[in-house]
């Protein structure tokens, strides 16, 4: 038997008593410091343990290079997760930038492929994704699993795309600029001057254009506002000085496109 003398009057104890013979004091052998230090430890544990199980929801920056998403299909390409958040008992969200624009098939074997990826029990998934080099912060398109799987494309598809960086803009002497707006009905902005008044034609990727006629008025930053002399909003275009074409509303800018290369 080990003694040890009471915390409280000194005297000797067993260091295993529950209660001290001779004051009262409940556990007698053992000091406030161990107390303290038992208590220290099994807070260490309890954080540690709900920080696991959390998953922390933490945003993270990783590259990855997609592997087989299923036994007969591969991943046809890298990708970058920005952000992966996961708390218990809420869906997973995930945004992802992508290098290029992928087709339908593609799209959902990244998908699949991130769905995977991860050690999260997440029940439901949701992914934004967009894609490098895009003139907006919106998602280029999104997939879901709940469980089963849907996908929505936000942005130009991968052949609309492809057709409207290969048009060809020769037929433009008097071009002042072009853009490439993106979006579902996702197209190139050509602004030319004819006949002394600047005109903006909006070319799809179908071939297709709207033709519309502009009051232009020089800036003293060397920018060039236009206003639709047609409409009764208060919208107008800016071309800056570095050539980028600002849409201005009552809110300010609600949208710049950075100058459109056309195909040589």
């Amino acid at each position: 038997m080990a003694l040890k003398s009471c915390k409280s009057c000194k005297h000797e104890v067993d260091s295993t008593a529950k209660v001290c013979p001779g004051c009262g004091v409940k556990n007698p052998g053992v000091t406030v410091s161990q107390q303290v230090f038992g208590f220290v430890i099994l807070l260490v544990i309890i954080v540690v343990t709900v920080s696991m199980c959390s998953g922390g929801g933490k945003e993270k920056h990783v590259q990855k290079v997609a592997q087989k998403a299923s036994s007969d299909a591969a991943v046809p390409s890298a990708y970058s997760i920005t952000r992966d958040d996961f708390r218990e008992g809420r869906p997973r969200k995930v945004e992802v930038t992508l290098p290029k624009r992928l087709s339908d098939t593609e799209l959902a074997e990244v998908a699949k492929a991130i769905r995977a990826d991860t050690k999260f029990k997440a029940e439901k998934t949701f992914i934004g994704f967009r894609v490098a080099g895009q003139t907006d912060t919106a998602y280029w398109a999104s997939a879901s699993f709940d469980p089963d799987y849907r996908s929505a494309l936000i942005g130009l598809g991968s052949k609309d795309y492809q057709a409207l960086t290969a048009l060809d803009l020769k037929a433009y002497p008097n071009r002042i600029g072009s853009w490439l707006r993106d979006g579902a009905l996702g197209h190139v902005m050509v602004l030319f001057k004819q006949n002394d008044k600047y005109v903006i034609d909006s070319v799809f990727p179908s071939g297709g254009k709207n033709t519309d006629f502009y009051v232009g008025k020089k800036l003293p930053n060397g920018g060039l506002r236009l206003d639709d002399p047609d409409t009764s909003f208060n919208e107008y275009y800016v071309v800056d000085a570095s050539g980028n074409l600002q849409g201005w509303g009552e809110s300010g800018v609600y949208m710049t496109l950075p100058p459109f290369k056309p195909a040589e």
